[in-house]
């Protein structure tokens, strides 16, 4: 088992069923809330289609990661399930590129954020980079001080969410009534498919967050497949509900910001319901931002703790025993996406790395299938000796990374930079 000093520190207990599901809720929810407006302006009239595709990914997703943290119910995550099938050199290189996505979640969690206090506030408009950093400060030092990844907290929020966001989608339905799969958005002629395509493939990144709590639950073997469950069968009500309530009631013109199209969906029903939105998904995108800053600092504390890292990242604050530097660095990114690229920016480089772990997920359960070591609690219906959850994934991933890179390649010199300091740091531990 990989040893996790900051699991010990964070969580005052072990989680059960409804723990990991909200924990897991936030970084699922809010990349949607984020992305669900950008989609349906990017795919038109096939947007609830392209919702379809979206929610069949995601829980391929889900029952992989359900599957093999079932198998390995230890903390490490996405670092072990890699290294089992790959060997420790490519589980490094998957754990470096996740941990990149956990940075840019909090650059969107907190550019999301204040987009929504720019719509309650509009004075704030022209400061959102500004509330953006203030937010993403407040963020750092509080995780520095030694605020822990309260599971009430996570449970608090996800109660709030699964009754405010239903609540949204329904009355939506109710008042503005529409047949699919095009409902009010019948020839509306999306800017751009292939896009839609490749932000429905990133949709609901943070799924892997199964894997990591799996080493934390009370009975993983019981409680991880049950949570994922869970996660599908939410992460599909608010997937295809959100899309369906926004080619409902809205117009593509009504969506000012696509960043913020549920706060549209709100103040349309009624302008009060507007405040209780944004209250409800600023909290959902600041416990995403904060859920970045504690798993990149979990992520490159177990590199490190495999000595793949240098020391320094598995170094704590003499006062506050919080991992200082990885925070550091967490929030020195999170600037520089946040002030150098802002929406765009994240957009284009969102979940690449995800994507690429994710694939090597679902390789990584064919080959323990295969190989009769998978000895899960639970499993999806084997096609070839390799498991159903693991075929859909290898058929859709690939496509959803294809399209993304084929869109935004201009900006995989970020990645470049990423993956060149990741070796960096790699050779500088093995050469020490």
């Amino acid at each position: 088992m990989v040893a996790n000093e900051l699991s010990r520190q964070w969580l005052r207990r072990r989680l059960g069923v409804f723990d990991i599901y909200a924990l897991v809720h936030s970084d699922i929810q809010s990349t949607y809330y984020f992305l669900v407006g950008f989609i349906a302006l990017a795919a038109g009239q096939w947007g609830f289609v392209g919702a379809l595709y979206g929610v069949l990914l995601m829980a391929a997703i889900a029952l992989t990661y359900g599957e093999m943290g079932s198998r390995f119910p230890e903390t490490g995550g996405s670092y072990l399930y890699v290294k089992y099938a790959f060997g420790s050199k490519i589980a490094f290189l998957s754990a470096w590129i996740l941990a990149f996505d956990q940075i840019i979640m909090v650059a969107y969690g907190t550019i999301d954020a204040s987009k929504i206090l720019a719509k309650l506030f509009p004075a704030l408009g022209a400061w959102e980079v500004i509330v953006a950093i203030a937010l993403s400060t407040a963020l750092f030092l509080l995780t520095t001080l030694g605020i822990r990844e309260s599971a009430n907290l996570a449970k608090f929020v996800a109660i709030l969410d699964m009754v405010i966001i239903p609540s949204l989608i329904l009355l939506s339905l109710f008042y503005y009534p529409a047949t699919p799969p095009f409902f009010n958005w019948s020839n509306v002629e999306g800017v751009s498919l292939l896009f839609a395509f490749s932000l429905l493939s990133r949709g609901f990144t943070g799924i892997d967050a199964i894997g990591q709590l799996a080493g934390e639950a009370k009975e993983p073997l019981v409680q991880v497949p049950r949570a994922t469950l869970l996660v599908v069968a939410m992460g599909t009500f608010y997937g295809i509900g959100l899309m369906a309530a926004v080619m409902s009631a809205l117009t593509p013109e009504e969506i000012g910001d696509p960043a913020v199209a549920p706060l549209y969906l709100a103040e349309k029903i009624h302008p009060l319901f507007l405040y209780l939105v944004a209250f409800d998904i600023f909290t959902v995108m600041m416990v995403a931002a904060l859920a970045g800053y504690i798993s990149f600092s979990r992520m490159t504390y177990i590199l490190a703790d495999e000595k793949l890292l240098p020391a320094f990242f598995h170094r704590l604050h003499k006062k506050f025993r919080t991992p200082y530097i990885s925070l550091a660095i967490t929030y020195v990114v999170s600037l520089l996406l946040i002030s150098a690229g802002g929406v765009e920016t994240i957009l284009a480089i969102y979940a690449i790395g995800s994507l690429i772990n994710y694939i090597m997920i679902a390789i990584a359960l064919a080959k323990a299938s295969r190989s009769g070591t998978l000895h899960s609690a639970f499993k999806t219906p084997l096609i070839a000796g390799i498991p159903l959850s693991a075929w859909i994934a290898l058929a859709l991933l690939p496509v959803g990374l294809g399209l993304t890179l084929i869109e935004k390649y201009p900006y995989l010199w970020m990645w470049i930079l990423w993956i060149a300091a990741g070796a960096l740091f790699y050779y500088i531990k093995r050469h020490a």
